[in-house]
């Protein structure tokens, strides 16, 4: 009957904190670039939308880059393209005061490691 209260008390707790699954690729890039909802905290050269003539279809995949201080109304919302066979990845931001939707890269990852990442097909 003592653990009740504490028992409470890290449930509580466990609910307060968000849940971030790893996901190694979007680990590597907010950390490598300092995205977050204000922009980057390093420089990145602006691009068009990729062109991605040759790449299989099967290789391009998407994977939100979380905003780790928590979305912000008018902040931006980050997220990359990663062809898994080249380990070319392209970041895209969208939103803002005034909204954009700007593109970023090409950066180059070793080994793009996805395990762990939820990650859509590129449309």
């Amino acid at each position: 009957m003592k653990r009740l209260p504490s028992l409470a008390a890290a449930l509580v707790f466990a609910c307060a904190i968000p849940a971030r699954a790893a996901c190694p690729v979007a680990e590597h890039l907010i950390d490598a670039y300092g995205i977050s909802f204000s922009g980057f905290g390093k420089p990145l050269p602006k691009a068009g939308r990729p062109q991605l003539h040759g790449a299989r279809a099967a290789d391009l995949v998407v994977v939100r880059l979380p905003n780790r201080k928590g979305n912000v109304s008018d902040g931006f919302l980050h997220s990359a393209l990663v062809d898994k066979g080249s380990g070319t990845v392209w970041i895209r931001r969208k939103g803002g005061f005034v909204p954009v939707d700007e593109w970023y890269g090409p950066v180059k990852l070793k080994a793009p490691d996805l395990a762990g990442c939820a990650v859509e097909a590129y449309r």
